[in-house]
């Protein structure tokens, strides 16, 4: 007996749901992280936050396109649960390593940028001569 059709009937929505609800939650609580390093600029957070938020959904549909092209025939109900484990996991490791990824380049940068910027300015205690 093929299975195939039951694993894509809860992959799919199971997968779907689990994108729309990190993607959205990131984008929710990221801003305000992201405000404190961007200097409040929020024309750029949030064009830098929606860039992330649709890079997760892009990222997402791509891989469910990728497995559906590689899925194995399924046949038993165990196979079932281990063939949607190994899938899903693949994903949530692959969006949690991206996740940290952005993160450490956002600190990287704003790290970088303050560093920048304290070289170049002059203490308001000092006068230049």
């Amino acid at each position: 007996m093929n299975l195939n059709l039951l694993a894509y009937l809860i992959f799919f929505p199971a997968m779907m749901g689990l994108a729309i609800g990190v993607a959205q939650t990131c984008h929710k609580h990221g801003r305000p992280w992201m405000l404190g390093l961007f200097d409040d600029n929020a024309p750029l957070v949030d064009a830098v936050n929606n860039m992330l938020l649709v890079g997760c959904y892009l990222v997402n549909l791509g891989y469910i396109a990728l497995v559906i092209n590689v899925w194995e025939t399924v046949h038993s109900i165990e196979q079932l649960i281990a063939t949607l484990a190994q899938h899903m996991a693949t994903i949530v490791l692959a969006l949690a390593a991206l996740h940290y990824q952005n993160i450490a380049v956002l600190l990287i940068w704003s790290h970088l940028k303050h560093r920048d910027r304290s070289h170049h300015d002059v203490p308001q205690n000092e006068t230049i001569h």
